[in-house]
């Protein structure tokens, strides 16, 4: 029987496929003017190694870099369900968000559940869902301030 470690789709925070196009140039759009200028290039006037060498150092540098700020986003939100996950069984105080201009209502209560919701950790305290953010104390069960 396979058995498959639910962490396993922790790992990966779903990232929303439907975003607006980029003003920005990305890795096909480097590629293809890299391409367009090496087809279109003086044949009496070929760009010298150095030059392009360069490019492709800059262009390896620029992927390893968006590489690794994604690695990092992965790890920051692994990191966030850990520590949401850590709070499950105990008991926290958390000071909810008031509406306009009144003040937030102090909720005290046993965390029950932990989730990631739109990037954010989400904790169900009480059969109702707070943020991690909200949170100003922790304690075992029972304990006393």
């Amino acid at each position: 029987m396979q058995i498959i470690d639910p962490l396993l789709y922790t790992q990966q925070p779903l990232q929303d496929k439907s975003q607006a196009p980029s003003q920005e140039l990305g890795k096909q759009d480097f590629l293809n003017l890299l391409m367009t200028q090496l087809r279109n290039q003086d044949p009496l006037n070929v760009q010298e190694d150095r030059e392009f060498i360069a490019q492709l150092a800059q262009f390896s540098s620029l992927e390893q870099t968006t590489n690794m700020g994604v690695a990092m986003e992965n790890l920051l939100g692994f990191q966030q369900l850990t520590q949401g996950a850590a709070l499950i069984g105990k008991e926290v105080e958390a000071i909810l968000p008031g509406e306009g201009d009144q003040e937030g209502s102090t909720f005290t209560g046993i965390v029950e559940e932990t989730s990631l919701d739109d990037g954010e950790i989400k904790l169900v305290v009480n059969g109702e869902k707070i943020s991690f953010k909200d949170i100003t104390s922790v304690r075992e069960p029972g304990g006393e301030e």
